[in-house]
C-alpha cells in the first residue's frame, strides 16, 4: 500500500496559530495574528493509520467530536475492519515530532444497513462492518479547528472515496450536520434524507443531522 496518499504544503510563520495551504500551493501563508516572524515550510501528509497512530488519534476524536467520540476499543475495531480507510492527516513540521491533526475512519456497511435511525446511536460502527457490502460508510472526519479551513477535511474525504472506489463499492454514505454539510456538499454528496430524530441529546455536536451520499460508480 502507497503510504502517502496526498501531501497539501505551505508556508507559516513561527508565530500565532499554524496554518496550512490546501492542495500543494506554493505562496505564503500569513500567521492570523500579524507579528515580525520568519516563515517555515510544513506539510500535512495524508496517510493510513498504524497500530501506534491509536492512541493519539483517539485523543483527537475526543477533542473533535466529545461525547459523541469513539472509544479507543471501537477506534481498535475500525482499524483491525478497514485499515485503508481509517486515514491520518499528520503536519509535519522541521525541527518537530509529526502531529495528528485530522482523521477519517470508514467502515463497509449493506445498502440495506442500518434499518432503523436509531442503530447509528446504540450500535457502534464497526459492528455492523461486513466486507460483503457495497456502501463505504465514513464514520468520523475531523480536523484540529487551528487548521480548519484549509482543505485538510476535504483531503481526508476525497483519500477516504478513493479508497472506496478501489474496492469498487458502489456508494458513499455519512452523517453531516448544518455545520459541516457544505464540505461534503463540496466533495459531491447529495442530501439522502435529513435525520429529525437522531442525535436529539447532541444537537449542539450535531445540530440538523443528514445523510448525505455520493455514488462511487
Amino acid at each position: 500500500m502507497k503510504e502517502d496518499h496526498g501531501v497539501a504544503t505551505g508556508r507559516v510563520a513561527r508565530a500565532g496559530p499554524v496554518s496550512v495551504l490546501r492542495d500543494g500551493g506554493s505562496r505564503a501563508l500569513e500567521p492570523r495574528r500579524s507579528a515580525p516572524s520568519r516563515a517555515i515550510s510544513v506539510r500535512v501528509l495524508i496517510r493510513p493509520a498504524r497500530p501506534d497512530d491509536l492512541e493519539e488519534a483517539t485523543l483527537h476524536e475526543r477533542r473533535i467530536r466529545g461525547r459523541m467520540a469513539a472509544t479507543l476499543n471501537e477506534m481498535q475495531r475500525r482499524l483491525f475492519a478497514f485499515p485503508e480507510a481509517f486515514l491520518i492527516g499528520e503536519l509535519r513540521r522541521p525541527g518537530c515530532s509529526p502531529q495528528i491533526i485530522g482523521i477519517a475512519t470508514g467502515l463497509i456497511w449493506t445498502r440495506e444497513y442500518p434499518r432503523s435511525y436509531t442503530d447509528y446511536e446504540t450500535v457502534p460502527p464497526s459492528a455492523s462492518h461486513n466486507p460483503r457490502g457495497e456502501v463505504l460508510f465514513i464514520a468520523s472526519i475531523g480536523v484540529d479547528p487551528v487548521l480548519r479551513g484549509h482543505g485538510v477535511g476535504l483531503r481526508l474525504l476525497q483519500e477516504a472515496v478513493e479508497v472506496g472506489r478501489r474496492r469498487h463499492l458502489k456508494l458513499t454514505r455519512l452523517i453531516s450536520n448544518s455545520r459541516s454539510q457544505p464540505l461534503f456538499e463540496r466533495a459531491g454528496f447529495l442530501p439522502l434524507r435529513s435525520l429529525p430524530r437522531l442525535y436529539r441529546q447532541h444537537r449542539d455536536l450535531m445540530p440538523s443531522p443528514v445523510l448525505m451520499e455520493l455514488p462511487l460508480v
